[in-house]
């Protein structure tokens, strides 16, 4: 009898033992599982935003734009974006003459414009950068656009084609329509006084004096 329960008392030891072991096992088994998911979620919050741009944006995707491929690029990885980048660069050159043409008709000295700036796109917004120089000129325009003559505009026309033949060029895009077209193509000249005007002035004057 005292044999059979200490058999019975071993069994149930092992017996404990290989269910000890399992369990053990199985929390190690579910503590890799929570470790992995956790390091997956993390790895997914820290991954750029799909911006429709491989997650390049502002500085970084001019230059990716302009023949500088980022670690881990390959050129062919950018040929795909060039069509979304030129509606980015196309917009981007229209905003900042908008932003000009604003602050001067409601009377406020010229500004620096932000660059980057966030331009809109069907897949979200994204930064868009342009070096300085051209955005000054292109804001410039806008701003000076408000209160120019005839001969001020062609200056002003000029120069915005310049700057956008820049800007699509370094970045291997074309020009489809003249940027001046589009945003002085209607501009009224502000008109300069006549000959006949200015003798009136003078008259006016001698009379007063």
């Amino acid at each position: 009898m005292t044999t059979i329960l200490l058999l019975a008392v071993l069994f149930g030891s092992v017996v404990a033992i290989i269910l000890m072991v399992y369990l053990i096992d199985r929390v190690k088994h579910l503590e890799s599982l929570s470790i992995q998911a956790n390091n997956a979620s993390a790895d997914v919050q820290a991954a750029p935003n799909d911006n429709g741009f491989l997650g390049l944006s502002g500085k970084v995707l001019w230059d990716a734009m302009s023949g500088q491929l980022p670690e881990g690029f390959q050129e062919g990885d950018l040929l795909a974006l060039k069509s979304r980048f030129e509606f980015v660069l196309q917009n981007h050159i229209e905003t900042l003459f908008k932003l000009g043409k604003k602050d001067g008709t409601a009377g406020k000295s010229p500004e620096t414009p932000n660059n980057p700036i966030e331009i809109s796109t069907l897949r979200g917004s994204i930064d868009s950068w342009i070096p300085a120089q051209h955005v000054s000129i292109l804001y410039r325009a806008g701003h000076e656009s408000v209160a120019a003559d005839g001969v001020a505009i062609n200056r002003l026309k000029a120069d915005i084609d310049e700057a956008a033949h820049v800007l699509f060029s370094r970045t291997g895009l074309t020009i489809k329509q003249p940027f001046s077209e589009k945003l002085l193509g209607n501009a009224v000249p502000v008109a300069l006084p006549s000959s006949e005007t200015m003798a009136d002035l003078d008259e006016d004057s001698s009379e007063v004096l």
